[in-house]
């Protein structure tokens, strides 16, 4: 058995013993520190999704003023203007394809209008919405509402007013939401363009657009903040005191019922704080406990989710479907969280990681690999672009000589071989002879490939299209 099989194997194993409720004892019985960790650790899987929709928006929106780097005060959008590097990461595993634009709205008040002007070139471009358990309820976009312009009405629960005339309405299910916007840039040099399609872009409050028009700009705060300011999870039984706040703030799902009755004995849920909720040390040990391995954890998720795909498709783990809607698959929700937060719909954009060679040994930076794309599967099997990006085992770009981290459809100077086949170089050094086609790795350590697909075609979408190995050639 394979080393990436013998790690599956026990991560599997491990992971198997939380979020199964049958072998807990009855609600009536004491419940021990064993049994308190075992559903505190579900806990900990099903709201670490809320936990960081919330410290994202807490962290982004810590600014007076919109910034470069996309930050905003609440109900303001950033529009980041340079591509992400190793000094500019947005949120983890950024893409280095588009320039972000940021919302963290709140619809309490009233409703939101979203502008978006013509964009020229048919450039892709979309703004994905998500709620604060990270599901994605709406698009504006390319693949969505087209490269026209439009004007959109956000609105959120509870909301009975009149959609003004010319508006798309878009219906948030909570009255807290995060607007993600992606525009294509075709590297460096198209950068004043893509500057010139996010003025466009406009997010004002309904009553100040009706009254004043798209134009109106917030009043300068007296305090100017462009630094945001860094947030951290809570650790100990005040992760979960939080929790129950947020749980309150953002009433789950019906669906979630199940879990919500077991995460109540001990002390976890809307409205509770286990700190003052008169638990047992015993049950309050299992509690800090599972915050203290959490994190753990939920890597060891990812890697028995993972596992089974990178076996069977020659290093690549494809996500499952429910990828940025996720209903009750807890375990993959709470991975994406941590390792790829506000990951599009497999319809709009999929993230194809890869970690093992054909060997099925992780990658590594002290060697060397090749992918090589025949001519009848070269990618895109997307109506957009397509792109590679090497990420370090924390989902962050890698400093590299020549400050290149990506190969992707808009490449310049991407070249092909004879037979129509494309060979792309993953490796720390300079391939002699193939620099235009050179992926640099990290100096040293483990790192993963994300292989980018934005608008799949069925054949990625159906799971039919054949991804070429990584193969270790030194």
């Amino acid at each position: 058995m394979s080393r990436i099989a013998r790690i599956g194997a026990v991560l599997s194993a491990l992971a198997a013993g939380c979020l199964a409720t049958a072998a807990l004892a009855s609600a009536a019985a004491p419940v021990s520190q064993a049994d308190a960790q075992r559903i505190a650790t579900d806990a900990y899987v099903y709201g670490i999704p809320l936990m960081e929709f919330m410290r994202q928006a807490r962290t982004q929106t810590s600014v007076t003023v919109p910034t470069t780097l996309s930050d905003a005060p609440v109900n303001r959008l950033g529009n980041a203007r340079h591509l992400a590097n190793v000094k500019h990461q947005v949120i983890v595993q950024p893409n280095n394809d588009t320039l972000y634009s940021n919302a963290h709205i709140d619809l309490s008040t009233e409703p939101l209008v979203l502008q978006v002007p013509s964009v020229p070139r048919h450039r892709y471009y979309a703004f994905e919405f998500l709620d604060p358990y990270t599901n994605v309820f709406a698009y504006v976009g390319t693949r969505t509402t087209g490269d026209g312009a439009g004007t959109f009405l956000i609105t959120g629960p509870g909301w009975h007013g009149t959609v003004p005339h010319g508006m798309r309405r878009i219906r948030s299910p909570y009255r807290l939401a995060w607007m993600v916007g992606r525009t294509l840039v075709f590297g460096p040099s198209d950068l004043p363009a893509v500057h010139r399609v996010q003025d466009g872009y406009r997010l004002l409050p309904l009553s100040k657009y009706l009254r004043y028009g798209p134009r109106w700009q917030a009043p300068r705060p007296k305090r100017i903040i462009t630094r945001h300011h860094t947030y951290t999870e809570p650790t100990g039984l005040a992760f979960f005191d939080r929790l129950g706040r947020y749980l309150a703030q953002n009433p789950p799902p019906r669906r979630d019922a199940a879990i919500l009755a077991e995460l109540k004995r001990v002390g976890i849920g809307p409205g509770l704080e286990p700190s003052h909720e008169h638990l047992s040390q015993q049950v309050l040990a299992g509690l800090r406990a599972a915050v203290a391995g959490g994190h753990d954890h939920v890597y060891a998720l990812r890697v028995s989710i993972a596992t089974p795909s990178v076996l069977s498709t020659g290093g690549w783990f494809v996500p499952p479907n429910d990828t940025g809607y996720y209903g009750t698959d807890y375990k993959f929700r709470a991975v994406v969280a941590i390792y790829g937060i506000a990951a599009n719909r497999p319809a709009e954009a999929m993230y194809i990681v890869g970690a093992a060679d054909q060997q099925h040994e992780l990658l590594d930076g002290s060697r060397r690999y090749l992918i090589h794309f025949t001519a009848g599967q070269l990618p895109p099997p997307a109506r957009y672009f397509w792109s590679l990006t090497v990420y370090d085992q924390n989902f962050f770009l890698v400093p590299n000589p020549i400050n290149r981290y990506e190969v992707s459809s808009h490449t310049a100077g991407l070249r092909h071989n004879a037979d129509g086949s494309l060979d792309i170089y993953v490796q720390r050094d300079r391939p002699a002879g193939h620099v235009s086609n050179w992926l640099p790795a990290p100096a040293s350590g483990q790192f993963q490939i994300t292989f980018r697909l934005y608008g799949p075609k069925p054949p990625a979408l159906n799971r039919t299209y054949v991804y070429p190995p990584i193969a270790r050639t030194g």
